[in-house]
């Protein structure tokens, strides 16, 4: 079925008559108009030798593009230009001499709508000039094509080829009648190249065609029996054949358009030619088949090794002395979203398969729109990044809509959902609409489709994803997934404290006791690896059901009893840089002081009994349970609520908390009376030895080591781990430098912050210095 549906829907797109070409050509009978320039004066026709002379003397060497650089090289390009700015062309019948070419343009290409004729440059081609293989680039916002004049003028060769997807035309715009003027149109991204010219100048006209206005998209005939059958077609691809799985062995259809676009120029209103009338059939078609079609642009990224072959010397290899080996890796996605009412929709990337494009093979034979390669440096040989890019038509049936939409991940999913639930709420918010059908197939889809890589499921909690989709299922009403997604990934890991509110807000749409239930899953699931989030989450249910009245805290009990059996005990891993602490509050397994506070507050209104069980845990592993940095933080937090502070176990923490700061308070506090500073020095190499007898020195205010950097290094590293009251400065006079070490009041300073911030803590706890 895949593969016989994207070759038939291409045959059959491909079959539709072309409103246009990619270039286009013709012939008028000229009215002579006057053409003054700028430091030559008004021109005779056909060209004299002498005039053509005097328009190089005063014309530039004409550049070429080669990506965001401007360049003039003979050896691509030789002829002569002279800005459009520099030329006025006047007459009475000129300008309608120039509408009737412009119209004859429109024609040849197939182009609706104005059209506008800006010159841009006047150009001279003397006797061996010429221009290779190139594009033209955009030079002003709505250009789609070129159109060449050639004026009358003496001269042999200097014939202009144009190419299209395999297709080359070779025009001859050089007219032996005087009276005549030949012209040329060609789509901006066509290759073209001028011979070179033989004999005499070639004196040529160039035009930037512009679309003005804000056209409808290009559409072709009426094309009854085609767009009948596109119908059946893509009906028949979204509707499962007797005894077929309903998940769709080919999700969306890729199919490129023919035309090379920018992603300024992707647009159903820009398409050219061929294109315009492929998305013309295919609109009306996938409207009555229920598909979504899409304009994007697809790119496929490709790197990997290359082999450098020679031909260039240092500093100036070129891509001429590289040559392509394996590829290494691949990115196929599509993007740049462009619906046929004109809308930018916010997709986002999606992956696409080969397989999906339309027809078959589609890119196998296209050459990369950019291909770099780098020389070989170090350890790394040489490489190549290449891109290959095109505008293409995108649809799938709307049955498939979930199952495309989930393999962009949830950065394109959740925010669909989102919208599609706005979509409905504002239409009046019906339960049998189709639109809340489409969002319950979407979020089921997101939910079978959640990621399991825990970094991603992290990632998801704290860019918010996990909670919007939470929410979008609470404003939908969607019970069952909001059931299943709570016992499912939630409770299987994809959890973290920011959905905590969010998920709150999803239970109480659900039986308060199944609610409870679903909690006791989410905990007995994630406190191990997430105690904090888990202590906030049962503080959060506790206290909805006080709040509410809906329920009983009895319900909450399993869960608490499984978040005391799991609160964080010995530590087991020692390291004197506390790398395993910052390990530990990156994956939410560091006790803090908002777990302690939430812990305490939402056992107490569960069961007294479990608080004052989790309290006694606390008190049992002071190096986990830090004083200053998690139980004193809790007691504060505590205390500063109205409904908290009474609680059996937040009194007893209070007295812990008021006992601490009480007995460092009434430690002496004196600033040094001599120079001996606290000797915390861990190490006992030679050098750091010494170290330690300075700090124990009552005399020495100073001291100059001078050593080899690496040692100086090391004795530096000493002082800032342990924590030595010394300030350092490297002395780079004469060699080895010298590491100047003076002595400060470092740990008094911060004994005396320390007494300020406890007698500020006893005043919160409401207790008065009594000392």
């Amino acid at each position: 079925m895949s593969v016989q549906l994207t070759r038939s829907l291409a045959t059959l797109l491909g079959e539709v008559e072309r409103p246009g070409d990619f270039h286009a050509t013709g012939t008028i009978d000229m009215h002579p108009p006057r053409i003054q320039v700028e430091g030559v004066g008004a021109l005779s026709l056909p060209l004299l030798a002498t005039q053509a002379e005097a328009l190089v003397a005063q014309a530039e060497q004409a550049p070429y593009g080669r990506g965001t650089e401007t360049l003039v090289d003979t050896g691509v390009r030789r002829t002569w230009q002279i800005d459009g700015a520099r030329v006025q062309i006047s007459g009475k019948a000129w300008a309608k001499d120039l509408e009737t070419m412009v119209a004859q343009a429109k024609a040849g290409l197939g182009v609706n709508g104005a059209v506008s004729a800006d010159l841009y440059k006047l150009l001279v081609y003397d006797t061996g000039s010429f221009f290779i293989s190139h594009r033209d680039s955009e030079k002003a916002p709505g250009m789609f094509a070129t159109l060449v004049v050639v004026l009358p003028s003496e001269h042999r060769g200097g014939e202009l080829l144009v190419r299209h997807r395999g297709r080359e035309v070779r025009l001859d715009l050089r007219r032996d009648e005087p009276s005549e003027v030949a012209f040329a149109a060609f789509y901006a991204d066509c290759l073209h190249e001028v011979l070179p010219i033989v004999s005499g100048y070639r004196l040529a006209l160039i035009y930037n065609l512009i679309r003005t206005g804000e056209d409808q998209p290009l559409g072709p005939p009426d094309y009854d029996r085609e767009h009948q059958w596109a119908v059946k077609l893509l009906q028949a691809w979204g509707t499962p054949a007797a005894g077929e799985s309903d998940e769709p062995t080919l999700t969306k259809l890729i199919y490129p358009m023919e035309h090379a676009y920018t992603p300024a120029e992707i647009g159903f209103d820009r398409l050219k030619g061929a294109d315009a009338a492929a998305a013309g059939l295919l609109v009306g078609a996938a409207r009555e088949a229920d598909c979504d079609l899409y304009l994007a642009l697809v790119s496929i990224e490709e790197s990997g090794w290359a082999e450098h072959t020679g031909g260039g010397y240092w500093g100036r290899d070129n891509e001429d002395d590289f040559e392509v080996g394996d590829v290494d890796e691949s990115r196929q996605i599509v993007d740049t979203w462009r619906h046929p009412d004109g809308s930018h929709p916010d997709l986002g990337p999606l992956p696409f398969e080969l397989e999906e494009l339309s027809p078959p093979g589609a890119f196998d034979d296209i050459e990369p729109d950019e291909l770099e390669f780098q020389e070989a440096t170090g350890n790394e040989g040489a490489s190549f990044d290449r891109l290959y890019q095109r505008a293409a038509l995108v649809v799938w049936p709307r049955t498939h809509r979930a199952a495309v939409l989930s393999q962009g991940g949830l950065e394109v999913s959740v925010p669909f959902l989102g919208e599609l639930v706005r979509q409905w709420r504002e239409a009046g918010a019906d339960l049998q609409a189709q639109l809340r059908e489409e969002a319950h197939l979407l979020a089921e889809r997101i939910r079978i489709d959640w990621p399991d890589a825990s970094w991603i499921r992290r990632k998801a909690s704290a860019d918010g994803a996990t909670a919007a989709y939470l929410n979008h299922l609470t404003a939908l009403g969607d019970l069952a997934e909001i059931d299943a997604f709570a016992g499912g990934p939630i409770a299987a890991g994809a959890y973290g404290q920011n959905e905590n509110q969010a998920l709150v807000e999803a239970l109480a749409s659900l039986a308060p006791e199944r609610a409870h239930r679903l909690i006791d899953a989410i905990i007995a699931g994630n406190a191990k690896t997430n105690p904090a989030a888990c202590a906030d989450l049962l503080a959060r249910a506790a206290n909805q059901v006080i709040e509410t009245g809906t329920g009983t805290a009895e319900t909450l009990r399993p869960a608490a009893e499984a978040l005391v059996r799991a609160l964080p005990g010995p530590r087991t891993t020692r390291s004197p840089i506390d790398s395993y602490r910052y390990l530990d509050e990156t994956t939410g397994t560091e006790p803090t002081g908002a777990m302690v506070a939430n812990l305490l507050s939402g056992l107490e209104h569960i069961d007294p009994d479990l608080a004052r069980r989790a309290f006694e845990h606390l008190l049992q592993y002071p190096d986990r349970y830090d004083i200053d940095r998690i139980l004193l933080l809790a007691a504060l937090t505590l205390h500063a609520g109205e409904t908290s502070r009474e609680l059996p176990s937040v009194q007893a923490l209070r007295g812990l908390a008021l006992a601490h700061l009480r007995r460092r308070i009434a430690q002496p506090l004196e600033p040094p009376s001599d120079w001996r500073r606290p000797n915390q020095v861990t190490c006992t190499c030679a050098n750091c030895q010494e170290l330690s007898r300075f700090l124990a020195d009552p005399t020495r205010p100073e001291w100059a080591f001078r050593a080899a950097q690496r040692h100086r290094d090391h004795v530096a590293a000493s002082v800032r781990t342990d924590r030595c009251d010394l300030d350092l400065v490297t002395e780079r006079r004469g060699s080895p430098h010298t590491l100047r070490c003076t002595k400060n009041q470092a740990s008094y300073l911060r004994r005396v912050a320390q007494r300020e911030g406890d007698l500020a803590h006893l005043a919160q706890l409401g207790e008065a210095d009594r000392s």
